[in-house]
């Protein structure tokens, strides 16, 4: 299931979906206040949703990816010696 899931996050990035569902949603939103349909908002806000969420999951990828890890005993000093 999980490779499956996997598979399918490599297409939507590959084929740029999110964007796609952004500009869609965002486009029948538009439409949605021109013409006053407030069902067409409360439908489109969905795809925005989608695609704003897939943008901060590559976001949070890519910080995880160039977190550089510390050495927490460089930073601290030695523990002192008993005599």
């Amino acid at each position: 299931m999980i490779d499956k899931i996997k598979e399918y996050y490599k297409l939507i990035k590959v084929k740029k979906i999110d964007d796609y569902l952004i500009k869609v949603g965002v486009l029948g939103v538009i439409i949605g206040i021109i013409f006053s349909i407030s069902i067409m908002k409360q439908i489109f806000v969905w795809p925005i949703l989608i695609g704003i969420c897939i943008k901060l999951y590559d976001f949070t990828e890519k910080i995880e990816r160039n977190i550089v890890p510390y050495d927490f005993n460089k930073l601290l000093p030695p523990p002192e010696k008993k005599k």
